[in-house]
């Protein structure tokens, strides 16, 4: 989906550090919601499509489910398919925000964590894109065949 006048799109394109860039730019503070929560939101409406396209068949459920739900997956082949970073709005002056889709891996071993990642505010993105075509469509089923078409990618 493109960037169109829907606010739903807009706050799913919308990361956290854009604030920063918005109060240089402006001189005041940035108000309005970024799309963490919408995020968690569409994470959510991923889950539940990844199953019920899942269930009941031969795949290991909870292993397709986490390869396709996963930061990597999301930033490498999603985000990169649609060329998400065409779209999101972030802080252009945040050096820690990776500005491709070669994902990289937290390192556990340092006592990071899966959001350590420089490319984990992409597959943010992603997921509140999920949560705001659910937003304003009102309906599983174009979503189920979109996350159906995901797994076809290469």
């Amino acid at each position: 989906q493109k960037e169109n006048d829907s606010e739903w799109v807009k706050r799913a394109l919308l990361d956290k550090s854009y604030k920063k860039e918005f109060q240089r730019k402006n001189k005041k503070e940035y108000t309005d919601k970024t799309n963490e929560d919408l995020a968690t939101y569409g994470d959510a409406v991923i889950k539940l499509c990844i199953v019920e396209l899942l269930l009941d068949k031969k795949e290991n459920l909870s292993v397709k489910k986490a390869t396709i739900e996963g930061d990597e997956y999301l930033v490498k082949v999603i985000a990169r398919h649609y060329k998400m970073l065409n779209y999101i709005h972030t802080d252009s002056e945040d050096t820690k925000l990776k500005r491709d889709y070669d994902f990289i891996k937290p390192n556990k071993t340092k006592g990071g964590n899966k959001k350590d990642s420089p490319h984990k505010y992409i597959a943010t993105a992603v997921e509140a894109m999920i949560g705001a075509i659910f937003k304003e469509e009102k309906d599983l089923k174009p979503l189920i065949d979109l996350i159906d078409s995901w797994c076809k990618i290469v």
